[in-house]
């Protein structure tokens, strides 16, 4: 009888120690889960702003200052030419960093969701993604209207003297776009994990070639602008002559 009880005494603290360490690692699993679908959210928002950025810094770079009336122009360009740079190389260290950090989250959040096959019924597990889901759909449908508005306005604008519909479409309907693409593929990846289907595998690899690609970019982008020095101005020796070559003064010819 002795024996009897003890084991069972045994048999429960094993149980709840199990049930501790399972308790313990669904509480870390929570936590990555939820940076996981953060980086999902915060990746796609950094690369359609380092292609702005590195769109920037070309324009800025491809502009003399010959190309303005304003003095104080020779002032500010130099500025804002220094804050885009400062931009670009902060975005392409968070691309080193956060890219890695979200493919290495993905590998582990997905070995645990096979442990735990009801982890996805949960609201740890929801919320996170249905967060993420709505932040996603509220950029899509923002770039969406922003197309439309574009898209609307130059309609209106048809036979307007002075109205120049191919830059419209150029400088605003193409970036809106480029983020309605975006936010779209990302929005599309998340539904269907909001469905219980993982598919993380082929987004993490292609945002992670775009972080690449953005990062190489944005770093010979500002390495590029950083090394052009302006030809330096050759003194101009013609009005200096020496006193062999000087023509005499008819005055004093000596």
């Amino acid at each position: 009888m002795a024996e009897e009880t003890q084991t069972t005494t045994v048999s429960t603290e094993d149980n709840k120690k199990s049930a501790m360490r399972q308790l313990n690692g669904t509480s870390f699993l929570t936590l990555e889960h939820i940076g996981y679908f953060v980086l999902v959210v915060l990746l796609p928002i950094l690369l359609l702003l380092g292609a702005t950025t590195a769109i920037q810094l070309w324009q800025n770079g491809s502009n003399t200052g010959s190309d303005t009336i304003l003095p104080l122009m020779y002032t500010i360009e130099p500025i804002m030419k220094s804050v885009d740079t400062t931009v670009a190389v902060s975005l392409t260290a968070a691309f080193l960093v956060l890219a890695p950090l979200m493919y290495v989250l993905r590998r582990r959040t997905a070995a645990e969701y096979v442990k735990r096959p009801g982890y996805d019924s949960r609201v740890a597990y929801k919320l996170p993604v249905y967060t993420a889901l709505g932040i996603l759909a509220a950029f899509a449908t923002s770039a969406f209207v922003s197309m439309l508005s574009v898209f609307l306005n130059s309609l209106l604008n048809i036979g307007v003297s002075g109205a120049d519909i191919g830059a419209m479409y150029v400088q605003q309907f193409l970036p809106a776009l480029l983020a309605f693409v975006v936010f779209s593929m990302a929005c599309w990846y998340t539904m269907w994990f909001a469905k219980g289907r993982d598919v993380s595998k082929a987004f993490v690899g292609v945002v992670s070639i775009l972080a690449a690609v953005m990062a190489v970019a944005l770093f010979v982008t500002t390495m590029t602008i950083n090394h052009e020095t302006k030809k330096p101005e050759q003194p101009d020796y013609s009005r200096y002559t020496s006193p062999s070559s000087s023509s005499p003064d008819p005055l004093f010819p000596y």
